[in-house]
């Protein structure tokens, strides 16, 4: 009697193909897990791997947001309102709150915030993936979403019970969390990653696991589960995800304008057509651009804090204090614009095809 011996059929379901994917998912994950794990032996480590991380991913995948509001002379026309009217609103509202309740308030926002917005903008992505792959119908969509928000909301509830008084050494206020709040979460949480778990083993059974959504989905549940519960420091919690989250937006933006400047789409797209094609050449000189276009208006907006820091008070008693609660404030208030026109500029119809 013979057998046969019957592969199952694997959906892989990539984004862009297996080098960049793995890059996206496992390289940025234990890139993070890298600078969190050497950021957490010694304090003046922590301070370089912020600034290194601020210059190099967080002030630069700001930068990269505006390749999509401006990369071509049809993108400034349709998206004039979000540059040159709302980044002025943003900026304004945040000096505004500054001034009323200090500091504190926007470190508190910024923080609460941006953690949504990790969330949010991982989500996204892996709705690519479930597209990619077909749209999953065997998933249920709803669990699915309440297990991929589940541990970040635990972690941030755990974060908050916690109760640090300072967040990237700066004042930070956090609601007062019960424990037992925090427990709930957690045991909602192993419940619905449990269900995510079962359900994935019995497609891969079937074989219709889609692996590309399923590596993402599980690099998101560790990434937060260390940041927000595994590391006891907030800042180091911070930076892990930060710098996943960061690296993972710079790819992705470059493959999405990788997509839409192709075909006749070249000849339109100019400057940032040309930096977008194929080859390292192309890929180096669009990084590079991005980071030189980073590199002047953040140096802008330092100088001028300095320039600045005799005239306003924020915090503290010296000029130098000041200028450093100005950087903040500028940076966090392009972070903010930035936080708002991703929540618009991503829900629009694609531009690309694939």
């Amino acid at each position: 009697m013979s057998m046969a011996i019957v592969a199952r059929p694997i959906n892989v379901a990539w984004l862009e193909g297996k080098v960049f994917d793995l890059g996206l998912v496992v390289g940025t994950s234990l890139a993070a897990a890298l600078v969190a794990g050497v950021a957490g032996l010694d304090s003046l480590y922590l301070e370089f791997l912020v600034m290194a991380d601020l210059w190099l991913l967080g002030y630069h995948h700001v930068i990269a947001t505006f390749t999509k509001l401006a990369g071509t002379a049809e993108d400034r026309r349709r998206n004039a309102a979000l540059m040159y009217l709302l980044l002025p609103g943003v900026l304004a509202t945040t000096f505004l709150i500054a001034w009323q309740f200090g500091v504190v308030a926007i470190v508190t926002i910024y923080f609460f915030w941006q953690w949504f917005h990790y969330v949010r903008q991982s989500w996204g992505i892996a709705q690519r993936y479930r597209f990619r792959a077909g749209g999953m119908p065997w998933d249920s969509l709803r669990l699915s979403e309440a297990a991929f928000w589940s541990i970040p909301v635990w972690g941030v509830l755990h974060r908050a019970h916690q109760h640090p008084d300072t967040f990237l050494w700066m004042p930070v206020w956090m609601p007062p969390t019960p424990l037992w709040l925090v427990q709930v979460a957690g045991v909602a949480s192993i419940g619905l990653v449990g269900w995510w778990l079962v359900s994935r083993c019995l497609a891969w059974q079937r074989g219709e696991l889609a692996i590309g959504h399923t590596l993402y989905t599980a690099s998101h549940f560790a990434m937060f589960a260390c940041a927000y519960m595994l590391i006891d420091d907030i800042t180091v919690g911070w930076l892990m995800v930060n710098v996943w989250h960061n690296a993972q937006y710079l790819s992705f933006v470059w493959m999405h304008n990788r997509q839409r400047f192709t075909g006749d789409a070249v000849s339109r797209g100019s400057v940032m057509a040309w930096l977008s094609q194929p080859g390292p050449v192309r890929a180096t000189a669009y990084f590079g651009a991005c980071l030189l276009v980073t590199t002047m208006v953040y140096r802008a907006i330092m100088v001028g804090a300095d320039l600045m820091g005799n005239e306003l008070q924020f915090v503290g008693n010296d000029a130098g204090t000041h200028a450093i609660a100005l950087v903040i404030l500028f940076s966090m208030a392009i972070n903010f614009h930035h936080y708002v026109v991703d929540s618009i500029i991503w829900k629009r119809k694609r531009e690309f095809s694939r």
